[in-house]
């Protein structure tokens, strides 16, 4: 007969099942269940009647838009219409320019809104005008106008032109006299609104709506105060609700109307947050009133998740000091039944493992440290060896070789001194071979000290040192005035820029005068120096490769050297935080830079560091 399995004591229940979070779940779910089926009745409720109030108020808006449309039609007519200024376009002298001057300047209404008024020829040419109309003025936005009101039997309006951030309102009309179209009268008034319309406009469309005119082409939006960006979607298209979020601003509903007999457009904007604000009150009183119950509900249950709450504290309290550097061990869980005591357990195993492995770790980085430093030393014992033993024999070899040349040289035929040579050359060679690799490890290995370089003085150091090997290759090198000050190390950079003087002067041309500039100039803060010849050039796809050690694209016998000389460059620059690179055209010269840090950048950083600090 086979045994019942015992049956789970209630200090073996997964925590997951237990009392109070099953209650505070529950509860919690049909809390939002409720909420969220109230708060969308309401949202609905709110959303149709923001709608009717948006789509009435834009169309008054509109309708209030065409009557002071007709109304500056009317008086643009009545101006056309006046005497003194048909007197002037039939017979124009001083007294009657005078007169007409003043109808201009008395119908465009308050000094501080009109901006130009304008008598136009048949032609579209000025003929009279008040007003700053260098400023605000635009001939082609007066020819459209006049085009408008050459078919209109009263005056027309134009579409809003924004000049900085003043929005202009143009008006125009026709001036007829006997039957014949004689000129034209052209107004641009400022968008002006007083203190006591904005506070009957703010009546009008509601707290915290917005109203906006815009020509229906698009491109000049105004709040009838200052100018105003366009609303993110084409609101001339849509004669319903609209829904879209400016930039930087909250999501609004919004109605767009043509005001008839203009090319204008009425965009109101309500702010959705604002319709929505009955639903969210209604949804926090009733979230309010839902915590009440949970934490009622939640009271209740703590009695009985108490029993938790201490050994997950000691547990994230190992944790944390474990993620500090501190390994104690016990965390005082593993004798409970549970998952909470199974979790110390495996908590205080983990932390025996962790402990292992880290001294672990740490015994073999002493190892590797201690390794690594012994073959540090081997790599310099043997660099020192290439310094001293081994050129010593190539130096013997050369000697020797040319002294046979000089005693015995008489003796020889010329394939025995042929050979000789060859021994000179190639001592010589193999000694500035070791002499470069020598540079090139004492360059990747060595510490540098960064400091404040006065690069002028470099520069013409570099150019001295080189003087012997100018004057004999009859080379013209020109160095650019006043360089900044840079961030560098002295000796590698005397190396670098010795290194790219002397290859301009070598990789040229037979026949042709080397020609070397040295010029510089600033690239994001940083100084970008140049040096230009007139060689051979490089192709494109061999960019990078000239900079690797003993790559060469020519032969020892046409251009001398050990294919080291870039590599050294390159590194050298790299090891005082810069950069190296080359532009080149096959034929006609190459332009190798480095660049450096500025002395001034650097002490800024400094700055930036200690304020920091």
């Amino acid at each position: 007969m086979s045994e019942t399995p015992p049956q789970p004591s209630p200090r073996r229940w997964p925590i997951t099942v237990k009392l109070p979070i099953l209650i505070g779940g529950l509860l919690v779910v049909v809390t939002v269940i409720y909420g969220y089926a109230a708060y969308d009745t309401m949202a609905h409720s709110a959303l149709a009647v923001a709608t009717a109030h948006l789509d009435t108020v834009t169309s008054q808006f509109a309708k209030s838009l065409h009557q002071s449309r007709d109304q500056m039609a009317a008086a643009m007519k009545g101006a056309a219409d006046s005497a003194a200024l048909r007197a002037f376009v039939v017979r124009p002298d001083v007294r009657r320019r005078t007169r007409a001057l003043a109808v201009l300047r008395a119908t465009g209404g308050p000094p501080e809104q009109l901006a130009v008024s304008e008598l136009l020829d048949t032609l579209g040419h000025r003929v009279l005008a008040v007003g700053g109309f260098d400023r605000w003025a635009n001939s082609a936005a007066d020819a459209e106008l006049v085009r408008a009101a050459a078919h209109a039997d009263s005056g027309v309006v134009g579409e809003f032109r924004a000049v900085g951030d003043t929005i202009l309102l143009p008006v125009a009309g026709k001036v007829v006299i006997d039957g014949r179209l004689r000129g034209y009268v052209v107004q641009w008034h400022r968008l002006m609104t007083s203190p006591e319309s904005r506070r009957g406009t703010a009546l009008i469309v509601g707290t915290g709506a917005s109203i906006y005119v815009g020509n229906v082409a698009g491109g000049v939006w105004t709040d009838l105060s200052l100018r105003a960006s366009a609303p993110p979607v084409d609101v001339s298209r849509d004669s319903g609700i609209l829904r879209y979020q400016r930039p930087g601003g909250p999501p609004v509903l919004a109605t767009a109307r043509a005001v008839p007999g203009t090319p204008w457009l009425v965009l109101l904007e309500f702010p959705s947050r604002a319709v929505l604000a009955p639903a969210r009150l209604f949804l926090g009183r009733l979230a309010r009133i839902g915590t009440i119950v949970l934490v009622l509900g939640l009271l209740a249950a703590y009695a009985v998740s108490r029993t938790l709450t201490g050994p997950l504290a000691r547990l994230t309290l190992a944790a944390e000091e474990i993620a500090a550097g501190s390994y104690r061990g016990s965390v005082g869980v593993a004798d409970r039944g549970d998952e909470i005591g199974r979790l110390g357990s495996a908590f205080e195993t983990m932390v025996d493992h962790v402990r292992e492995s880290r001294q672990e770790l740490e015994e073999r980085v002493k190892a590797r440290t201690a390794e690594l430093q012994e073959r540090n030393e081997e790599l310099e014992a043997f660099a020192y060896s290439i310094s001293h033993d081994l050129r010593a024999p190539l130096r013997a070899m050369g000697g020797f070789s040319q002294a046979m040349l000089e005693d015995y040289g008489d003796r020889l035929d010329e394939t025995g001194r042929g050979y000789a040579q060859r021994v000179v050359t190639a001592a010589q060679t193999m000694d500035q071979l070791i002499r470069d690799l020598l540079t090139y490890s004492k360059v990747t290995r060595s510490e540098l000290e960064l400091a404040p370089l006065h690069l002028a003085r470099i520069l013409h150091g570099v150019v001295r040192d080189l003087e012997e090997e100018i004057r004999g290759r009859h080379a013209q090198v020109a160095l650019d005035a006043s360089p900044p000050d840079v961030v560098g190390h002295e000796a590698t950079l005397t190396q670098v820029m010795t290194n790219l003087v002397s290859n301009a002067i070598k990789f040229v041309p037979a026949g042709r005068a080397p020609e070397v500039r040295i010029r510089w100039d600033l690239r994001g803060g940083r100084l970008r120096l140049w040096v230009e010849d007139n060689g051979i050039g490089i192709a494109p796809e061999h960019y990078e490769r000239v900079f690797r050690v003993f790559e060469r694209l020519h032969g020892a016998e046409e251009y001398p050297g050990t294919g080291i000389g870039l590599a050294i460059v390159r590194k050298g620059v790299e090891r005082m935080g810069g950069r190296a690179g080359v532009e080149s055209t096959p034929g006609q010269g190459s332009r190798f830079w480095i660049e450096l840090s500025l002395v001034e950048e650097r002490n800024e950083r400094e700055r930036h560091s200690d304020t920091a600090g």
